[in-house]
């Protein structure tokens, strides 16, 4: 499944989404209880398939397969009667009529990587790191699928980077390789859009990476099951709709299954937490002449199976 965070009338709410539209996942699950006559289910509707992303990420296997038979609902009804019955429920909706926010609005933890390609820690005349770089964003860095990247006014240095983001599913504490990837929930796109002047005024980074709007995330949560091994996908960021990074999560120095055995000996993982795995080379600080980011550009990162996440960017108001 890809699960969405859509906005509609100014209520942010957990989605499928389905072709070019939204499944609003609690009313499906109500509809298709009501019509199955399940009083005693209805009754804990609301705990199985709760309207934000970590909750039903919490609620594991059974918030997993409530979000299963609403879909086959919507998908069966729609079939019957159209969307526009559905549309009337408030069940299915135009994709264009919601906004995709993150799929997880506030995570507990924003965990990233640097430096997790050789190619970009070469182009950044770096030595292959001996242990994971971990740095941090925050929950107000993140914007959805179309959201705009804000360009502070106080840096003119914005880079982007294409990264394969993981989201966890359930609570682990000293997880093991062989064992880790039983914890992921799904997988998404993301950019961890960095500024380039702050980042580096002192040897902590997070000043140039924590800023609104600079971690986007999306288009969707893509459920593990429907990628077989996230160190075999091709990933590619692409402005204005140039390629500027082209590369296979397989380059990766510490892979998808080590991290989160690495991360979670420090810190308990929870579920909605994000894991960005790092960026392959082609940023633009590295490139000659820089590229960085302006007023009406446009990045898109593009991962195998997950789908395009793409990101306007605009002045700061």
């Amino acid at each position: 499944m890809h699960l969405v965070t859509y906005q509609h009338e100014g209520q942010a709410r957990t989605g499928v989404l389905l072709g070019e539209s939204v499944v609003d996942l609690n009313r499906a699950y109500r509809a298709a209880l009501r019509h199955l006559d399940t009083a005693s289910e209805l009754a804990v509707a609301d705990l199985r398939l709760p309207i934000d992303m970590v909750s039903l990420l919490a609620g594991g296997e059974d918030s997993l397969k409530a979000a299963g038979r609403a879909v086959a609902f919507a998908q069966e009804h729609r079939l019957e009667t159209g969307d526009t019955m559905l549309a009337a429920q408030g069940i299915l909706y135009a994709i264009d009529h919601v906004t995709l926010l993150a799929p997880v609005l506030r995570p507990g933890k924003i965990v990233c990587l640097g430096f997790n390609y050789r190619d970009h820690a070469a182009e950044s005349a770096l030595a292959v790191p001996e242990y994971p770089v971990l740095f941090h964003k925050v929950s107000g860095s993140l914007v959805g699928q179309g959201q705009p990247i804000v360009i502070p006014r106080l840096s003119d240095k914005i880079d982007y980077e294409g990264e394969l983001a993981v989201i966890i599913g359930k609570r682990g504490k000293d997880i093991t390789e062989n064992n880790a990837l039983s914890f992921v929930a799904g997988y998404a796109a993301a950019n961890d859009v960095s500024a380039r002047d702050l980042q580096f005024r002192t040897s902590q980074w997070t000043s140039g990476k924590m800023l609104d709007t600079f971690a986007p995330l999306g288009p969707a949560l893509v459920t593990r099951d429907e990628v077989p091994d996230p160190n075999k996908l091709r990933i590619k960021t692409m402005v204005n709709g140039e390629v500027m990074q082209d590369a296979s999560t397989a380059d990766m120095i510490f892979h998808v299954p080590f991290l989160i055995s690495y991360i979670s000996q420090i810190t308990t993982l929870e579920p909605g937490d994000v894991i960005l795995t790092g960026t392959p080379s082609g940023v633009g600080q590295s490139r000659d002449p820089q590229v960085f980011l302006q007023a009406g550009d446009c990045v898109s990162i593009e991962i195998e199976r997950l789908g395009v996440l793409s990101n306007p960017l605009v002045a700061e108001g």
